[in-house]
């Protein structure tokens, strides 16, 4: 009698322990099917793929978890953004070049704060103002790529795509929250 209790015990486990697996895989799955809808709208879908799987190492991958990572990683690109740019106005000799760097350093300081505003709404679950502020983001990073036009850095043009991208992801991330 033991011994069959212990196979239906052994069976009810497995079966049990099947259904979790399957479960968890569903889950990731959905997730990653999420996260490659938002990534194949951006310019650079490795790096958006890289910067969720590394600030989202724990699933799910949910909107809500989406978006915040996006606007941490995009506030955080900003302010490192706004500091090259300070440093690049400060040091360059060329008048022209300074108030370029000038309208950057204006569109990221408005970007940081729509950012700032975004994350606080996000965590009150203030769905409109946060639609509102995250909207705004892409023009504050065009701006500055639109200022500089032909006269840009490799590194200016790639911190200005990476900061789109971003601004992007969370764009579309928050279109995917259920309100």
């Amino acid at each position: 009698m033991t011994s069959a209790f212990a196979s239906y015990f052994l069976l009810l486990a497995l079966v049990a322990n099947l259904f979790y697996f399957k479960t968890c895989l569903c889950v990731d799955a959905e997730g990653e099917a999420l996260i490659a809808g938002i990534c194949k709208k951006v310019q650079d879908p490795t790096f958006c793929l890289n910067t969720f799987h590394q600030n989202i190492p724990n699933h799910p991958y949910t909107p809500t978890e989406v978006t915040r990572v996006a606007i941490s990683q995009s506030l955080q690109h900003a302010t490192d953004n706004r500091i090259f740019i300070e440093k690049s106005k400060a040091s360059s000799k060329d008048t022209e070049i300074q108030n370029l760097y000038a309208i950057c350093d204006s569109g990221y300081g408005f970007l940081s704060t729509e950012l700032q505003d975004a994350s606080l709404s996000l965590a009150q679950k203030n769905y409109n103002a946060l639609e509102n502020s995250i909207s705004k983001c892409p023009k504050f990073v065009s701006d500055c790529h639109d200022a500089f036009g032909d006269k840009t850095t490799p590194d200016l043009l790639d911190r200005n795509r990476k900061q789109l991208d971003l601004v992007l992801m969370a764009n579309f991330a928050e279109g995917l929250i259920q309100k």
